[in-house]
């Protein structure tokens, strides 16, 4: 009967303990731990020329970095407004941690990291590459090839994210022109002209 109760009351303080630790002990402590600040970085775009023929190829080189805290992930994204199609879009090669990812119009894509219901859909074609995690001072790239379907201006997109998102440096370029993700991007082009 005594080993019973003291069974019992053993049971009974180390649930106490528990949840009194539970409920406020570690909540206190994860709040009071302060978010890491990752800070994206597109550190170098070289395009493989600014004038090409119709039907000619298109090699874009994109490094990125992380300059702040670790990252838990951190995307390098480049973007073609004039593509509709993900079909003359290849990635030559990378080092990221992850395979490059091709975006075609009409996936669902989010943005607006304070809102959990941001879903939009792609409007053009994309190229997402991304590590996890990006650790600091860390530098990633890749090579892209496009070959342009229209003659003119042949636009490309360029930004880079890096999560948790805590402060404005998560965001690469910090200004420019916004995306329909409303993030900002960095234009590049190539004029292409008649063989």
């Amino acid at each position: 009967m005594v080993k019973t109760i003291i069974i019992t009351s053993a049971i009974a303080v180390a649930l106490i303990v528990y949840f009194s630790l539970s409920l406020y002990i570690f909540p206190q402590f994860y709040r009071s731990i302060e978010a890491r600040r990752p800070q994206a970085n597109v550190t170098d775009v070289i395009l493989s020329a600014r004038d090409i023929t119709l039907g000619q190829t298109l090699t874009i080189s994109i490094t990125g970095t992380n300059n702040g805290e670790d990252a838990d992930m951190q995307i390098v994204s480049v973007g073609f407004p004039n593509l509709t199609a993900t079909d003359n879009i290849k990635v030559l090669k990378h080092n990221f941690d992850q395979t490059p990812i091709l975006i075609s119009p009409g996936e669902l894509l989010s943005s607006e990291y304070t809102n959990t219901d941001s879903s939009i859909v792609a409007q053009y074609s994309s190229v997402e590459a991304f590590s996890r995690p990006w650790e600091t001072g860390k530098t990633y790239s890749t090579n892209i090839e496009v070959i342009p379907k229209i003659e003119g201006r042949f636009v490309i997109f360029v930004k880079s994210v890096a999560l948790p998102h805590t402060s404005e440096q998560a965001h690469y370029p910090l200004d420019g022109i916004l995306d329909p993700q409303k993030e900002f991007v960095e234009p590049y082009s190539v004029q292409v002209t008649k063989p």
